[in-house]
């Protein structure tokens, strides 16, 4: 029977994903109908900023807060798969807002660049993790479990 990783250890994997992959996929929801949008993504730890004009996520969200999101990395075989699933609050932030200078801040460090002109329209969502579920198939031969969940308070 596999083990639990420690806490922070946990945490660690999760934060160097975030940090070795471009895109994840939100799932929002409204009336009973979701949608499911590949997009960008701009890690701060294990907050993620996303940019976005308008659309259908922007009213889901608008709606309902409650996302999930699905980040991987590019598959090589059921021996390396490797990836989380993240629920969450988002919160849309406009031109002027702490969320929008953190995710321009996220953007910036990303890219290694030290400054970015946005258009007018653009909008920043922040996701606020509260649970995670990683997989790592890795892990097992580690003597862990391969899937690992980890709650924040």
């Amino acid at each position: 029977m596999g083990k639990e990783l420690d806490r922070d250890e946990l945490e660690r994997l999760i934060i160097e994903l975030l940090k070795t992959q471009p895109t994840c996929v939100i799932a929002t929801c409204s009336d009973n109908i979701p949608r499911a949008s590949p997009v960008e993504f701009f890690p701060i730890g294990v907050t993620l900023y996303i940019f976005t004009e308008r659309g259908k996520k922007l009213e889901n969200i608008r709606k309902n807060p409650r996302v999930s999101v699905a980040v991987h990395a590019p598959f090589t075989g059921w021996e390396t798969l490797k990836g989380v699933q993240i629920t969450g609050i988002a919160e849309v932030g406009r031109r002027g807002s702490t969320i929008y200078e953190k995710g321009i801040e996220a953007y910036m460090a990303r890219r290694g660049i030290e400054s970015v002109e946005m258009p007018e329209s653009m909008n920043i969502l922040k996701i606020s993790p509260f649970k995670f579920e990683y997989l790592d198939t890795v892990l097992e031969g580690r003597g862990f479990h391969m899937k690992q969940t980890l709650f924040l308070e």
